[in-house]
Parts: C-alpha cells; structure tokens; sequence
C-alpha cells in the first residue's frame, strides 16, 4: 500500500501600501492597480496613495491615462513603496489659427471663378440654351457609361421562347415514336 501525503502551504496575504508618483515627485491620482495574481483592483487616492492585499510572489500593474503602464513585484513594492510612473507625451506639430474675413459664400465664388466655368449661356455670343449645353456636357462627358451600359442590355423576344420550346415539344415526340422500350410499355 502506497500512501501520499500533500501538503500545501498557504501563505497569508499582506497588506501593503505605495505611493503612485511622476518624475517631479507630484502624487498621480486615479492610478489604475492590478494584481496578476488574482485580477483585484484598485485605485490611487488624491495622495498617489494606494492599497493592495498581495502574496510577496506577486505583481501588480501601475496604469493611468497620461502615463506609461508599470509592472512591479510586491517584493519591490516592500523595499521602495514609491512608484514612479513616466509620463506618456505624443508630439504634434503646430497649427496656427488666423482670423479670415472672407466668409463662406466669398470663398465659394472664388473657386468658381477659378474654375472658369460658367452654365449660364452668354448673351450674343453663345447659340445654346442652358438645356442645350446640359445635354452637350452630359453626351461628351459620359460616352464611357453609355458604350457599357449598352454592352449589357439583352434582346428578349417572346416569340423566338415560344417558337424554342414548341421546337422541343416537336423532337420529343419524335423521339419517344422511335424509342423502343416506350412501344414496348405501351402496348402492354
């Protein structure tokens, strides 16, 4: 007979404090901390101050918006409970604001006339009405659209179906006087 015996220790949990901070020493408030051990949760106070029931093999990870994620042991957290987080910038390039007088519908009639483009015919000298130069602009513009669309219409004509199908009605029968096996079934 073979016996086994286990036998876990459980080690007990400690309560650690720690302070959450910047590289100018100033706490940081709403600090995200995580234990990966067992995923409990907490937050920085007002002071940086925090919280934490941890097992000394345990790590906890320091997060907060404007700063760059930390992990640290509960080990380190016993020697230096002060944590110093570095602060994430992102660097974006200047943009410089200026008062415009010009309003909107200034501006659109700039680039109109920048355009050089005008739908209302010209009195004398132009023979097209305004209808007229839409159809001229709509038939020179848009050649490519109308060659594939008529590529794509299909000629459908009811009576060359019907003539199909009686066609095939007609080799049926005549098929079926010259299939033997059919006689054969039908004179029984």
């Amino acid at each position: 007979m073979l016996t086994c015996f286990l036998s876990f220790a459980q080690q007990e949990e400690l309560l650690i404090q720690g302070q959450v901070v910047d590289k100018n020493g100033h706490a940081i408030p709403d600090a995200y901390i995580i234990n990966t051990r067992n995923f409990d949760k907490n937050t920085s106070r007002y002071n940086g101050v925090f919280d934490a029931h941890v097992l000394p093999t345990d790590s906890l990870i320091i997060s907060h918006v404007s700063f760059f994620r930390k992990m640290v042991t509960a080990f380190q957290l016993m020697k230096n409970p002060v944590i110093q987080l570095d602060l994430d910038t992102i660097n974006i390039m200047q943009v410089d604001v200026l008062s415009d007088k010009m309003t909107d519908a200034e501006r659109a009639k700039e680039n109109i006339s920048s355009i050089n483009f005008d739908i209302k015919p010209k009195p004398g000298g132009d023979i097209y009405t305004e209808s007229e130069r839409m159809n001229d602009l709509i038939s020179t513009e848009n050649r490519v659209m109308r060659s594939e669309a008529s590529a794509v219409t299909y000629q459908f004509s009811p009576s060359a179906v019907v003539g199909s199908i009686i066609d095939k009605i007609e080799k049926r029968k005549k098929s079926n006087e010259y299939n033997s096996t059919k006689k054969k079934d039908k004179e029984k």
